[in-house]
């Protein structure tokens, strides 16, 4: 709303109402006297027009009318000639009138759709308010839901003798409490765009957590990607697979379980997407002879790969020349447009490329 809306919204006293009509009637009579000489006859009122618009929009629309009527009065009996014909006076005054109507009933229309707009804003702002504050509800008991079906089943798997379906019960844990943190983070009303680096760097930290293996030592290198929630959910959720997996089966060394975790951007596809390659290393044993990861019957590797297709993507784990093995998932994704370029996460506040992360806590290096 500009200068002139909120002067026709503002609210006067009376007082202030009465002194500025008295000016305004006073200054406009002034004039009009001041430019008697000058005038040709015809203009008795054309220094009380301007008058009652200002008195409208910098008052009241009451103080308006009344100026109208001052200044209408004034104008017959100082500026009209008593010699004129009673015909060319009443003529000369229903077109004043007119003209003063006329301004009173549009600044009144004005005002009235500037107050219906008001009120439509208000109403708009506490019906977002309230969506946003159900929305952050719905989300927290959806991430509380799955926290407590996670610990059902950690007392389930407490009570379990076979280690193999104890196993199984602590992995499908593990992956509830990986997603349930994913919801928190992800689902926001005011959440447009993040930055992969960081985000990645969230959900590391956050499976170190949920794991819960004693010290796990996690090594970034990470470009800068601005990243839509829709690729957030399946890249998330693959990762947090992938560095469990590493986890499981990553050596311990002096410092904890090493786990190097890398994303590089490539550049734009043919079709317009946005390349990127995330590695994710461990120096564990490396993969058995003759693995295949389409005939694996791992249920997170089967997970993360299904949802690769989703990142218009290919995962594939290969052995490393050093030992250990690293899984390697190229995806792309579609470009945001310009306004959307700049992610949530300032990127005066994204760690450096490289980090360390020990334990879920992180150490620069």
């Amino acid at each position: 709303m500009g200068s002139l809306g909120r002067a026709l919204m503002a609210r006067r006293s009376v007082t202030y109402e009465i002194v500025f009509s008295v000016v305004v009637v006073t200054v406009a009579t002034a004039l009009r006297f001041l430019l008697d000489d000058t005038l040709p006859p015809g203009f008795p009122f054309l220094t009380y027009f301007p008058a009652v618009m200002l008195t409208l929009v910098f008052s009241s629309q009451r103080s308006g009318i009344v100026v109208g009527l001052i200044c209408g009065l004034l104008a017959w009996y100082f500026f009209i000639p008593g010699d004129g014909s009673a015909i060319g006076t009443a003529l000369a005054l229903a077109l004043y009138a007119l003209i003063i109507s006329t301004d009173i009933l549009f600044i009144t229309a004005a005002t009235r759709a500037l107050e219906m707009r008001t009120e439509a804003e208000e109403r708009a702002k506490t019906l977002a308010h309230s969506r946003s504050l159900m929305f952050s509800e719905l989300q927290h008991r959806i991430s509380n839901n799955l926290s407590t079906v996670a610990a059902l089943l950690r007392l389930q798997s407490q009570k379990l003798s076979d280690e193999t379906a104890r196993q199984a019960l602590i992995a499908s844990q593990t992956r509830i409490r990986s997603i349930s943190l994913l919801q928190r983070r992800l689902h926001s009303p005011d959440r447009q765009m993040l930055d992969a680096a960081e985000y990645l760097r969230e959900v590391a930290g956050d499976v170190v957590e949920v794991a819960s293996t004693g010290r796990v030592a996690l090594s970034f290198q990470m470009d800068s990607l601005p990243l839509p929630p829709d690729a957030a959910v399946p890249l998330g959720l693959i990762a947090s697979e992938l560095i469990m997996n590493a986890i499981e089966h990553g050596a311990t060394g002096s410092d904890g379980i090493p786990i190097r975790i890398a994303l590089s951007v490539r550049g734009e596809t043919a079709e317009g997407r946005r390349a990127a390659v995330l590695e994710i290393a461990d120096q564990g044993p490396g993969l058995p002879q003759g693995f295949d990861l389409a005939a694996s019957d791992s249920l997170g590797l089967n997970v993360a790969r299904q949802f690769a297709t989703a990142l218009n993507g290919e995962l594939r784990l290969e052995r490393r020349t050093k030992g250990g093995t690293v899984a390697r998932l190229d995806f792309a994704i579609d470009l945001p447009d310009q306004d959307a370029e700049n992610p949530t996460t300032p990127e005066a506040e994204v760690p450096p490329a490289s980090a360390v992360l020990v334990a879920g806590r992180p150490a620069r290096t």
